[in-house]
């Protein structure tokens, strides 16, 4: 930075410390935007550009809100600088483009012929060579430059084609399609007093140089009254301003910059950027009469843009840094999420080739189960032993009846108490195979519970684990994502 201070004139420096001056204002200021619901940071602090970046799709989505109730923030984003892929959308929705209502008779207006085609071409053959602004123009844009002009000057008559417009439509062809551009022009003419400024009688253009010429004596006194000993008058340079809104006299960086607020706030900028000028070439300006005074200004281009260019690599040195600081973020955290997902993903196989395991969440539902299939067991052992006690006395009663009916000589009756007994006997034998039977189909039935509530529960684990991977290649698609984007920059 010293050998960079080191390079610059008295003057320059100057610049960046009024520059300085005035972000520290901004900062303290209380009703700035920087301190209203934290929405955006002060300009000494990182660049958030994604955050910067939503608020700008919502100023678009949202308009109405913003243009009617947020008006004080919106001049604060614009003023910070409209985004390049956002500046023909927002300058069509800053004047109301859409609702031009000779959009229709655009084509219509380009087959008349008008006078002044001749005087266009010829102005635009001398100034846009100058003029580094349009020198990206093809001839596709020019010629659009040419129809835009041509079908205005068909449009409105009274006024016609000024010289002073082929700034302001070069700058909008530079930024949109030729009939976004007639419509924008339209507007411009109608509503931002333009058409005013550009009357033969220059009457709007008149007031303007006189309140210009009013700021100038009270803001910049010295430099006032040099200008009223020398007979300098200030509509010599300021009417060139006015007219062009300040584009023949700003670099290809600033000159969007400017029309950005312009597009906003109006003529009033021209009044400020002026003044600023002025105040920096005051010193100089004092010393010098009418010729050096003219020469002065007319230099003024030309340290301007290499004010600009200084801050301009100053403000990408930090935009570079920023990006490097948020490049190795994104990449920490798409490392981050790449391993998470791979050790789900490892989790989840495991889980699904080993679905007999034992989940440990269920423990306490398995011991309670297991505790009941225990107390049901223990019964039916209980009756299953009271049955074998019941057919070992049947037993020996038949034994006994068996053996007493053989020694009395086989009455009837013996031999039919014999054969009941056998028949209970044989009775109880089968109840005691049911009981047995039926033990095992509960034992069955109980284990079969069991593991299909533990294959349930296995299989909503996997699910989750499943729903759980989804996410985290959902938030690895965003951070790879966020790292291209990143990195094309």
């Amino acid at each position: 930075m010293s050998s960079l201070a080191s390079q610059l004139s008295p003057d320059e420096m100057k610049l960046l410390g009024k520059l300085e001056e005035q972000n520290r204002l901004l900062e303290k200021d209380s009703k700035s935007l920087y301190s209203v619901n934290g929405i955006l940071q002060s300009p000494s602090s990182p660049i958030n550009l994604s955050f910067e970046e939503d608020t700008w799709d919502q100023v678009v989505k949202e308009w109405e809100d913003w243009s009617k109730n947020k008006v004080g923030q919106l001049k604060e984003l614009i003023r910070r600088g409209i985004p390049a892929h956002l500046r023909a959308h927002l300058w069509q929705l800053l004047c109301d483009a859409q609702n031009v209502a000779d959009r229709q008779r655009y084509s219509q207006l380009l087959k008349t012929s008008f006078p002044s085609e001749t005087l266009i071409r010829r102005d635009m053959t001398r100034i846009l060579p100058q003029h580094k602004l349009f020198q990206s123009l093809d001839s596709n844009s020019q010629e659009a430059l040419f129809n835009v002009l041509k079908a205005y000057s068909a449009l409105d008559r009274e006024i016609g084609y000024c010289q002073g417009s082929v700034f302001i439509v070069g700058m909008l062809i530079t930024q949109m399609s030729e009939e976004e551009a007639f419509c924008v022009f339209v507007r411009l003419m109608k509503d931002f007093q333009m058409r005013e400024l550009y009357r033969s009688t220059m009457a709007e253009l008149g007031c303007c140089i006189y309140q210009f010429d009013s700021m100038i004596q009270e803001q910049l006194p010295d430099l006032h009254s040099h200008f009223q000993t020398q007979g300098f008058h200030t509509s010599m340079f300021s009417s060139t301003w006015f007219l062009h809104i300040l584009l023949s006299s700003l670099s290809v960086a600033a000159a969007p910059r400017i029309f950005d607020i312009f597009m906003c706030e109006g003529l009033e900028i021209v009044f400020r950027v002026g003044l600023a000028m002025l105040y920096l070439k005051q010193a100089e300006l004092i010393k010098f009469d009418v010729e050096g005074m003219m020469q002065g200004l007319y230099s003024e281009n030309k340290l301007l843009k290499q004010r600009l260019g200084m801050l301009e690599k100053r403000c990408s040195e930090k935009l570079v840094s920023q990006l490097k600081t948020e490049l190795e973020t994104t990449r920490v955290n798409a490392s981050k999420s790449y391993n998470t997902l791979k050790e789900m993903q490892a989790k989840i196989l495991q889980t699904e080739g080993n679905s007999t395991g034992p989940d440990e969440d269920s423990v306490e539902y398995l011991q309670k189960e297991l505790i009941s299939c225990r107390l049901r067991e223990a019964e039916a052992l209980t009756g299953l032993k009271e049955l074998k006690l019941h057919i070992k006395d049947l037993d020996e009663k038949w034994q006994q009846v068996h053996c007493g009916g053989q020694q009395k000589g086989g009455s009837v009756q013996n031999i039919l108490q014999v054969e009941l007994l056998s028949a209970q006997l044989k009775e109880t034998h089968s109840k005691a195979a049911l009981i047995e039977s039926r033990h095992r189909l509960m034992q069955l039935q109980t284990e079969n519970e069991l593991h299909s509530n533990q294959l349930k529960r296995i299989e909503a684990h996997v699910n989750s684990q499943r729903e759980h991977l989804q996410e985290l290649t959902s938030q690895t698609n965003i951070y790879t994502t966020n790292f291209k984007r990143a990195d094309s920059f």
